[in-house]
């Protein structure tokens, strides 16, 4: 049980991302809290998880604003002790393949102020909570995109950047208040898709272009790496456990390579 007596609050915890953390952390005796915007989708989510040695709630939150955040995470911080983890899996739509001629100011800054401004305030709630008895751990997520250069994905890229930026430099600021601050970065996930992840609409135009379906492209892509395999749900959610339990107690200011070897690190 690497996460007993962990409480662990996800943003965008319906996602297919938040939820496969959200599912590991249970596995493991976390006390897990999963947020989202659609109530519906998030009861959904739930009723799929199972509690194990854990515990699971829920709760409804918008965290594009941010009193609503902060409300809700107050809300927890009355139940619990102190937070151990804070992490934000919720998705921004954007655009990938429109190069900068074809793009608009606003859809170029959608995913940048959507991306950020979520990290910002689910990040900035959460820290009056942590860090007090155990040591504290935000874990923030990016792409490929802050890494690379691959023309129309100048939106992700750049918001994919300031993810990382934003850990190293939080992790620069929380550590003296024994809060870590660690990013993880995995390539397209092989069976998001299929577990309703966004990333199915959003890959389905340049698939199309290429005259493949998406399990087509995601197949291509594999073959690009270095492991000749993408990451999957449980390659990110088995990480992730690792990386909020106290096996990783001295890892801060850390980007994490989960991209199968598409990125050299």
């Amino acid at each position: 049980m690497l996460l007993s007596n962990k409480n662990i609050v996800i943003f965008g915890g319906s996602g297919a991302i938040g939820s496969a953390v959200a599912a590991a952390c249970l596995a493991e005796g976390a006390r897990v809290f999963i947020g989202a915007r659609d109530a519906q989708r998030l009861a959904a989510a739930a009723s799929l998880l199972d509690p194990g040695q854990g515990t699971l709630e829920t709760f409804v939150v918008d965290t594009q604003r941010s009193d609503v955040v902060t409300r809700s995470v107050a809300r927890i911080a009355a139940e619990v002790d102190e937070i151990d983890v804070v992490m934000d899996a919720t998705s921004v739509p954007h655009d990938q393949g429109s190069q900068i001629d074809a793009l608009d100011l606003g859809t170029f800054m959608e995913p940048v102020d959507g991306v950020l401004a979520s990290l910002f305030n689910t990040t900035k709630a959460a820290l009056p909570y942590m860090g007090k008895a155990r040591q504290g751990l935000v874990l923030t997520l990016t792409t490929p995109g802050g890494r690379t250069a691959v023309p129309g994905h100048l939106g992700n890229s750049v918001a994919s950047a300031g993810v990382e930026a934003f850990t190293r430099v939080l992790a620069a600021e929380l550590g003296p208040r024994n809060i870590r601050a660690v990013c993880l970065g995995p390539h397209a996930l092989a069976d998001a898709p299929k577990a309703g992840s966004y990333t199915a609409k959003l890959f389905a135009p340049k698939a199309a272009a290429m005259g493949m379906t998406v399990e087509e492209w995601l197949g291509a892509a594999a073959g690009t790496t270095m492991l000749g395999r993408l990451p999957t749900l449980k390659d990110v959610a088995e990480t992730a456990v690792f990386l909020m339990s106290d096996r990783s107690r001295a890892m801060t200011a850390a980007y994490v390579n989960l991209t199968s070897g598409m990125i050299a690190d």
